[in-house]
């Protein structure tokens, strides 16, 4: 499977706006039995960061695995490595890497394109990560969708969520903030994170919490002082794991609460 993002996205716009408007057009089965490709000049400035996130996300449609051509982001990233071949052994193995791109002209199951600047940031509002709108737009009508399980999917969400169609995305309350879990807790995204946090405050009544993608990315988050400017602005600053993705330990949500989660 060939998903093809042509054009560059605005800036602020993420690996997960980028994968989440993908599933929005293929919906959460649209990859089954596939391996996915992600292509395109979109896909190509992402960080490695970002393709790890855009990859890790194949399985929310579906796929059995996705990829990203390897690149000189792809080396120079892998490059300096604690387990990269070092010398001659790496050009060695940057020789063979560049030989794993896709045969010009290669045939696929299925093709899938977008175009980057159509892509707006993106939130989920139902159960599955294809029921998802652009953050400025509003609530789906299940009447709306043509496909009789897609619109008994729709009114059985918006009744889980507690949600109606037609309001607006920005006027639904939260109670709980997560910034964190395997797609979106890497330190690029905690960078981001900060810099928005700075000088502000989480609202009254809102419990936030970070939590780190993993030990190497909390060291290096605190060495930059990052935990420091979250726990100014009102955050909890936790340790790395599943934490909110998968209700861990007493990080969950109780009956009736609103989770803004960026993971």
């Amino acid at each position: 499977m060939k998903i093809e993002v042509q054009g560059k996205a605005a800036p602020g716009i993420t690996a997960k706006d980028i994968v989440l408007a993908i599933i929005g057009k293929t919906g959460s089965a649209g990859g089954t039995g596939h391996v996915v490709e992600f292509c395109g000049e979109a896909i190509r400035d992402l960080s490695m960061e970002g393709r790890m996130t855009l990859c890790n996300m194949a399985i929310e449609m579906g796929a059995k695995a996705g990829l990203v051509a390897p690149d000189e982001t792809t080396f120079n990233y892998v490059k300096g490595r604690l387990h990269a071949p070092k010398g001659k052994d790496f050009d060695d193995a940057v020789a063979y890497w560049k030989t794993l791109q896709t045969d010009e002209g290669a045939t696929f199951d299925t093709v899938v394109t977008l175009q980057a600047e159509e892509i707006s940031p993106q939130v989920t509002w139902g159960t599955n990560p294809g029921q998802v709108i652009s953050v400025n737009d509003n609530i789906p009508d299940p009447a709306s969708f043509a496909d009789p399980v897609e619109r008994a999917s729709a009114e059985k969400a918006l009744a889980y969520m507690g949600l109606k169609p037609g309001i607006p995305l920005t006027e639904v309350a939260i109670d709980k903030v997560f910034i964190g879990s395997c797609t979106n807790s890497r330190i690029e995204d905690l960078r981001a994170a900060a810099e928005i946090a700075k000088g502000r405050k989480v609202a009254p009544g809102v419990q936030a919490l970070v939590v780190p993608g993993s030990g190497p990315v909390k060291a290096q988050a605190e060495a930059e002082g990052l935990d420091k400017i979250f726990i100014e602005a009102g955050f909890e600053w936790r340790l790395p794991g599943c934490s909110m993705c998968l209700a861990m330990n007493n990080d969950r949500l109780n009956p009736g609460e609103t989770l803004c989660l960026h993971q």
